[in-house]
């Protein structure tokens, strides 16, 4: 998985493209309005990709993530299963065998990646025996109304 510019993530096809549309005298302007990018975006990836003698990838930087591409899924899983549990729920449930499993928060900002925000479902009334007698008989006594029944209500 290429670098995040924004929301979009570059491919290697797409690095591979940029730099050949660049070296074909394409435009930074034009190469961020096909790729989807900013400006700056495909700059700064140039920049680095020449920095980098050519190499598209490089090591990454910074504190190794605790939780794998399989821990990230299976937060998200548990979660689009049961919407109803909470972070340190979902953290115990799939990490109940791991030594040390991952913070809350790091549970939190897995979800908020995907979209999922800390919020949870209301918890709606069932409808009611009598609302459900009440809708059906309404049901059946406007069933073979015309157009020009509804139109005097509307």
């Amino acid at each position: 998985m290429g670098r995040t510019f924004g929301n979009k993530n570059l491919t290697d096809n797409d690095k591979r493209a940029i730099v050949v549309g660049r070296q074909n005298g394409l435009t930074m302007m034009t190469l961020a309005g096909m790729f989807g990018v900013t400006k700056a975006g495909i700059s700064q990836f140039l920049k680095r990709q020449k920095a980098q003698d050519g190499s598209t990838n490089s090591q990454r930087t910074g504190r190794p993530r605790v939780t794998d591409r399989n821990d990230d899924r299976n937060i998200l899983k548990t979660s689009r299963t049961n919407p109803r549990l909470t972070a340190p729920a979902i953290r115990r449930e799939v990490f109940s065998n791991s030594p040390s499993p991952p913070s809350v928060s790091t549970v939190k900002r897995r979800l908020n990646a995907a979209g999922i925000m800390g919020r949870r479902p209301v918890k709606k009334p069932l409808i009611s025996e009598k609302n459900r007698v009440a809708r059906v008989k309404w049901a059946k006594e406007h069933l073979n109304w015309t157009r020009q029944d509804w139109n005097k209500i509307l």
